[in-house]
């Protein structure tokens, strides 16, 4: 039998998670190193369409677990669909997001099969005959541990969001996509999803959030850092910032990102009066696109920035919350989404199997 890299995957509202494409690409990386292939497995209902953007991110087979009872997550429905896949499948490494849906399950399965798991984990990799290799975070962040297990038959890892961000997508890649289709009884669920509510950008974790209007030092105290939680609120950002400015209270110790802080990878990262010390700089390498605005044209975050913008930002931001504010008046709310990708080629076969 082949030697894979099985990766557990999510979706919301219809949609791959950001954390579940992230460890599909580590589990390439990894499974590039061992000679191995990739097999991807995703729970849920008519979820078949997501088959494709897998392909496009690494995967070599796609396992789609689907019942009626599985289209709302329930810990225990996940536990008794996805243990005989795994059980089948044989993975060398077990890889998925550190996410709470994952910690419900994954940890008890863990136990049963009396299996090593590791949660907030940075980094995967492979050292000596195969043995695999894990970094993670320890003590709040404040250092990194290594771990190996040179004779574990299979390790289960819980990979950090946000901690590498996610790749430009190869379509046209192909997968060999299996449909298995478990005998379940939902009525003997403990536990049942009634409905997701949309995450709060207020809230929401900074590792989770796809925008992020972050502010720094030179936006001069709390009232700069109102302009900016202002710009946030309206286009439904999370508000971050650094260090400096946590320390001096004008941002939630919880939110300042960096190195020692918040990992990020959102998809728009705006940064104030942020002069891009290295450690804060490494906490946004897997954003998609920067935007940053300061007085000092020689800031280290104006090089990271694919926008840059010199100049004050307290005679900015007024202007732009104008602009915004006049912008959302005049057009109407529309904000649908397009439709994964499809053009990645994939096979298909169906199974059914009892747990």
């Amino acid at each position: 039998m082949d030697k894979c890299v099985v990766v557990v995957t999510e979706w919301e509202q219809g949609e791959l998670t950001l954390a579940s494409l992230e460890c599909v690409e580590e589990g390439r990386e990894v499974a590039d190193r061992l000679g191995a292939q990739v097999q991807v497995i995703l729970c849920g209902n008519e979820i078949t369409p997501l088959a494709a953007t897998l392909a496009a991110h690494g995967a070599d087979r796609i396992t789609l677990v689907e019942h009626d009872a599985l289209a709302q997550f329930s810990a225990d429905g996940w536990l008794q669909a996805l243990a005989p896949v795994l059980l089948q499948a044989h993975p060398v490494l077990l890889l998925a997001p550190d996410s709470g849906p994952i910690r419900a399950w994954l940890p008890r399965l863990a136990v049963r099969w009396r299996l090593p798991l590791v949660g907030c984990c940075t980094r995967i990799g492979i050292v000596g005959d195969g043995y695999p290799e894990v970094i993670r975070h320890t003590y709040g962040g404040a250092c990194q541990e290594r771990l190996i297990w040179p004779y574990a038959t299979l390790v289960c890892a819980m990979l950090t969001p946000g901690g590498r961000g996610v790749g430009t997508p190869r379509h046209g890649r192909i997968a060999e996509v299996t449909v298995v289709r478990p005998k379940l009884d939902p009525t003997g669920f403990r536990d049942r999803t009634l409905r997701t509510l949309p995450a709060d950008p207020r809230t929401v974790p900074l590792h989770e959030a796809e925008r992020i209007v972050s502010g720094g030092f030179g936006t001069g105290g709390s009232d700069g850092m109102a302009l900016v939680k202002q710009l946030a609120e309206q286009i439904g950002a999370a508000l971050g910032g650094t260090r400096v400015a946590a320390d001096r209270g004008w941002l939630a110790v919880e939110r300042f990102i960096g190195s020692t802080g918040q990992i990020v990878a959102p998809k728009l990262y705006m940064a104030f009066g942020v002069s891009g010390a290295g450690q804060h700089l490494s906490g946004i390498t897997g954003s998609e696109t920067v935007i940053a605005v300061n007085n000092d044209r020689t800031a280290p975050i104006l090089k990271r920035a694919d926008l840059g913008v010199v100049g004050d930002l307290h005679q900015i931001l007024p202007i732009l919350l104008r602009k915004l504010q006049a912008l959302t008046a005049a057009r109407d709310a529309d904000h649908g989404k397009p439709n994964a990708p499809t053009d990645s080629s994939v096979t298909h076969r169906t199974l059914e199997m009892t747990p």
